[in-house]
């Protein structure tokens, strides 16, 4: 111990020096080693898939994703195509083959999701590739299902079934109940979700020990009957015969009927599900026998009318197919028709060919082409018939085979419908066909108890004529003329206002109602020119019309000594489109109740609804593309 200036001074070897050593020590050692661990993780962290990896059984340990993605493709569809899914319902037991069209992997999809998982959370990385390095990773796989596969769909076939309610009719002298049944409904979204799940584990390796998937069935008992409902709709002075809206077929006719319920009760509890049970009942005359209601049913036209179909031969495909999902439906009063319902779905699967279809301002042929052309037409006979428009939609551009503007109606998928009621107090039907000449017929039969029919017409309240556009390709040969792209077809634009004029039996107007105002766009024609004409034809390039004062190019020596001709500055359309049934030569309106369907002439619009010349084919409207005739 050593004094200086007075004051004592600590030895530098005593204990709680080395203690602050040590410390320090251990500190520097962490920090390095922490350092060193998040180094590691940022390392780890390159787009490369780490040592000892696999996805879905595949290995692509040091492979990028791009690379990781190419061995996925060669490997994903062999081990795809010898897998297989096994699952279980109702007892039965079912196999998804993984080679089934439904079941698929994308392998870009796969090394994508499987390398951000890889790359996960950032402080647990550099642990997770450590013992990538000792053990390995299997790295998951994502299997989609779209649609449903064979065994699925055979599976729903054998072991669902729809629950259907105890139902009752009268025939003659006895009342028949026939007992409900039981419904079944599988879970199948919750099955194709597992079985996404088991292609997964058995692409790694690891499905093969579980057992199959249960599918999920439930059921549904049908509600005991009411026998006293039963009796009251029964038990009536006087039951005239009816149209079962079932079946569409006429049930006889009584009057005075009665039962017991306690002995209809007791003669279905002894019955199985499905079966049928009858007792007699009292009887009376009734008051409208069957062959009275017969001689009603149908007999008047409420309305009729006729389009021309133009080609081709697909677009009258789709549209003989469309009628004959219509022809013959019968709706009872108050019932509600839809368009949708009776002629979709518009896939190939459904039976439709591709046809013209009108997308992003130019025809493309597309799925169900020409179905518009027989919702338009119905919606018309409709409106000459008088019922109830419960949902109509317009296209996007008037295509001219409507016999006033205004009056088509466009339709696709689920989103866009055409729906009328039924309210009159008798049944109608449908009645629908194309004949040779790809005329199409409508009609819509009942039974008229007021002699009203409608007669709508439209009035143009503006029109806007489409123009030709002019669009630079430097595939068009210099000095030759403008050529037209003949997949933009020419539409006049117009703004219409429709009303629905009622007439009564003796051509009486009894009063005129405005139904909706429409505007149509036009659509435009497009031609493609050389850029190095523009000055030449008199095109604006920034407007893409032929406004400008054409200039004639300076001749010049050709290199034999000729000069070179000067072309023409107005362009010739290297398509013309065969010209389209201007609205005024369509077929005549419908006729008033009595008359035969082709006894007086349709309303005349004000003007022609498409230009001339006119596409020869008429394109339809979908999710996506702009709604045209």
């Amino acid at each position: 111990m050593e004094h200086v200036e007075g004051k004592r001074v600590a030895s530098p070897g005593g204990k709680s020096g080395g203690k602050k050593v040590l410390l320090i020590v251990l500190c520097a050692v962490a920090a390095a080693l922490a350092a060193g661990y998040l180094g590691l993780c940022a390392w780890a962290g390159s787009p490369a898939f780490w040592p000892n990896t696999a996805i879905a059984g595949v290995d692509v340990s040091g492979r990028t994703q791009a690379q990781a993605a190419d061995v996925l493709s060669e490997a994903l569809p062999q081990r795809l195509a010898s897998s297989g899914a096994s699952f279980v319902c109702q007892g039965r037991s079912y196999t998804v083959s993984g080679d089934d069209p439904a079941v698929s992997a994308d392998p870009s999809a796969a090394a994508s999701g499987a390398l951000a998982e890889q790359a996960g959370d950032f402080f647990t990385r550099g642990g997770r590739f450590l013992a990538a390095l000792a053990g390995g990773q299997e790295l998951s796989l994502d299997v989609k299902i779209d649609g449903s596969p064979a065994a699925v769909e055979q599976a729903v076939k054998e072991c669902a079934g729809p629950m259907t309610e105890t139902s009752w009719t009268l025939e003659g002298d006895k009342l028949v109940l026939r007992k409900g049944t039981t419904g079944r409904v599988v879970d199948t979204d919750s099955l194709l979700s597992e079985l996404e799940a088991r292609f997964g584990l058995l692409l790694s390796g690891s499905g093969e020990d579980y057992p199959p998937i249960e599918a999920k069935v439930s059921t549904e008992a049908p509600a005991e009957p009411d026998f006293n409902a039963i009796r009251d709709q029964v038990r009536v002075e006087a039951a005239d015969a009816y149209l079962d809206q079932d079946t569409y077929e006429i049930v006889p006719s009584v009057t005075g009927v009665d039962f017991d319920p306690a002995a209809a009760k007791a003669a279905l509890d002894g019955a199985a599900e499905g079966e049928e049970v009858s007792f007699p009942v009292e009887l009376t005359q009734p008051a409208i026998t069957t062959e009275s209601l017969e001689a009603n049913l149908f007999k008047d036209v409420l309305g009729y009318g006729t389009t021309h179909c133009s080609s081709p031969a697909e677009r009258w495909y789709n549209i003989d197919l469309a009628a004959s999902r219509v022809n013959g439906v019968i709706l009872m009063p108050g019932d509600e028709f839809s368009y949708n319902d009776h002629c979709g779905p518009y896939t190939l699967d459904s039976g439709y060919k591709k046809a013209g279809t009108y997308q992003n301002g130019q025809s493309v042929d597309a799925t169900a082409g020409g179905i518009c052309q027989l919702s338009s037409t119905l919606y018309w006979v409709t409106l000459k018939a008088n019922l109830e428009i419960t949902e109509r939609n317009k296209h996007a551009f008037n295509g001219g085979y409507m016999p006033v503007i205004g009056t088509d109606a466009t339709v696709w998928s689920d989103q866009l419908d055409f729906r009328f009621k039924n309210n009159t107090d008798y049944p109608i039907k449908i009645e629908a066909y194309q004949d040779k000449n790809h005329d199409l017929h409508v009609t819509i039969r009942g039974t008229d108890t007021t002699g009203i029919h409608g007669e709508p017409y439209s009035v143009v309240v503006s029109k806007v004529p489409y123009k030709n556009t002019y669009q630079p390709r430097d595939t068009i040969p210099v000095g030759s003329e403008p050529q037209r792209d003949p997949n933009y077809n020419r539409y006049n634009g117009y703004t219409v206002d429709v009303y629905q004029k009622l007439v009564d039996k003796n051509g009486k107007t009894v009063d005129t109602i405005f139904l909706y105002r429409n505007t149509y766009r036009a659509s435009d024609a497009v031609y493609y020119y050389n850029p190095a004409d523009a000055a030449r034809l008199g095109i604006d390039p920034a407007t893409g019309l032929m406004t400008l004062t054409p200039v004639t190019p300076t001749p010049s020596a050709s290199p034999s000594g000729t000069p070179s001709p000067t072309p023409s500055a107005q362009p010739t359309p290297v398509v013309t489109p065969s010209a389209q049934p201007s609205p005024a030569e369509s077929p005549a309106s419908s006729p008033a109740p009595g008359e035969s369907p082709a006894s007086s002439a349709q309303p005349t619009p004000a003007e022609s609804a498409a230009p001339s010349p006119a596409p020869s084919s008429t394109p339809e409207t979908g999710p996506g593309m702009e709604p045209v005739a």
